[in-house]
């Protein structure tokens, strides 16, 4: 064996090793048990799973404090939240969460100030953080603000509820209760009966409902044309 021969073994070995390396960092981790609970609207079980003590990763925390929410344990949700954010003040999930928390606590304002901070650094979560706006707008009262906030993004939203999302996602119940409760405010009773439905069945455990509505599980959603 030549030495070039060599060096281009080397090379090679080398080269793959840090193609390896750079694959297992691109590579997302896999969901943790607590977040496949989550995703299957299992919030006491993933609030219980996961590892949420000193040095806990970032998924498993986001996962806590998601499962917290809907289990309207806010207390609880904002504090690991705090922590989320604490670890990096940019993270535009935690921080969206965080005014979902402090709106479902009746901190209206706190709520605001969060999404304005989503609004200024995170264009990608426009959608959800808009139809979220519009249901805080509905809870202070303003009607009219909440109207012009939804209309933004009523007739996508409902486009992805019923065709991209489809019924029974239990991590998206909080949008179809919104939904429902501005359809509510507008006048859209029928499609108001069919998202607060959709989003009461998807995640019965979910407590949610008891602050976005009050709504009655519907028997059968009514379809609208």
């Amino acid at each position: 064996m030549t030495g070039e021969t060599l060096l281009i073994l080397v090379l090679a070995v080398v080269l793959a090793a840090l193609a390896l390396g750079a694959g297992a960092v691109l590579r997302p981790p896999p969901p943790s048990r607590a977040a496949l609970l989550l995703g299957r609207g299992e919030f006491t079980a993933a609030l219980k799973e996961a590892r949420t003590g000193a040095g806990a990763a970032r998924q498993e925390l986001y996962v806590a404090a998601v499962a917290a929410k809907h289990l309207l344990r806010l207390d609880r949700a904002a504090a690991l939240l705090d922590r989320l954010l604490a670890l990096d003040p940019s993270d535009g999930e935690a921080q969206l969460e965080r005014g979902l928390v402090a709106a479902y606590a009746g901190r209206l304002e706190e709520a605001a100030e969060q999404f304005r901070t989503v609004a200024r650094s995170r264009a990608d979560l426009t959608e959800s953080l808009t139809l979220h706006r519009a249901w805080l707008a509905l809870e202070k009262g303003e009607l009219s603000r909440a109207r012009d906030l939804f209309e933004e993004v009523a007739v996508p939203l409902e486009t992805k509820l019923r065709q991209d999302i489809g019924p029974g996602d239990p991590l998206f119940a909080e949008w179809f209760l919104q939904a429902a409760a501005l359809w509510q405010a507008t006048g859209e009773e029928r499609r108001a009966a069919w998202a607060a439905g959709e989003g009461l069945a998807a995640a019965p455990e979910s407590r949610l409902g008891e602050r976005i509505g009050p709504f009655k599980p519907s028997r059968a959603p009514p379809s609208v044309g």
